[in-house]
């Protein structure tokens, strides 16, 4: 999977990270370090995504490519559930990022869910995946502009507990916890990672994304690894 590509440069960065001391969990190389191994593997990286797709447990359906200007939208399906989570409303988004969300469902998002709060994610509520426009701040496109990304703001669990990221990133308990396990885990396998320490644009959602740059605003840490 695409995940494995990671392993390589995101172990590279723990060791470089590691050398002089322990780190707790927010902890960084540096203040306000954006971990960026430069270029990522190419999106396409699956011959026949959409059939790759099939052996996980998600619902979606193909959506047929379209242009807006210098918008596009390649390769995307429509999803409307993950693993045990559903979505708070059905998102169009490439394949590569359905296959990655499915991924971090399964590995990330659920085994931290049940140890910090007790309870699996049964609903992601995102506020979107598709938008035609530019990267904030920035001239070039945002990976929004491709159906490329996606921005999670609050993940509720089976017996109703809702965690946002807006009210409880900076919380010291269980919830706080849990969001800073669900981005650090999310940086071994998206592209881009952005959340309220990034900047005033993120603070209250995740943005996951499968651009051609990789970036991570957290020390990465990869709960499949011992």
């Amino acid at each position: 999977m695409l995940a494995q590509w990671f392993h390589g440069f995101r172990r590279t960065i723990n060791l470089a990270c590691s050398i002089g001391g322990t780190f707790a969990l927010l902890s960084a190389c540096s203040s306000d370090v954006v971990y960026d191994s430069g270029k990522a593997p190419p999106g396409q990286v699956y011959e026949n995504c959409q059939k790759y797709l099939r052996q996980f447990d998600l619902d979606f359906r193909p959506v047929a490519d379209r242009s807006t200007g210098a918008c596009r939208i390649r390769d995307a399906v429509q999803v409307s559930r993950i693993g045990q989570a559903k979505l708070s409303r059905p998102a169009i988004m490439t394949c590569a990022l359905a296959v990655q969300l499915s991924e971090f469902e399964t590995v990330v998002l659920q085994p931290a869910a049940k140890r910090t709060l007790g309870s699996p994610i049964t609903t992601i509520h995102h506020y979107g995946t598709y938008a035609c426009r530019n990267a904030r701040s920035k001239s070039r496109l945002s990976q929004h502009a491709y159906a490329n990304a996606i921005d999670i703001g609050i993940l509720e669990t089976a017996s109703g507990i809702k965690t946002s990221v807006s009210r409880h990133w900076d919380e010291a308990g269980s919830k706080g916890e849990f969001l800073k396990t669900v981005g650090q885990g999310a940086c071994t396998l998206f592209h881009g990672v952005l959340g309220p320490d990034s900047d005033r644009n993120h603070q209250d959602h995740f943005h996951f994304d499968m651009g051609p740059y990789t970036y991570c605003q957290l020390r990465p840490v990869d709960p499949r690894r011992p």
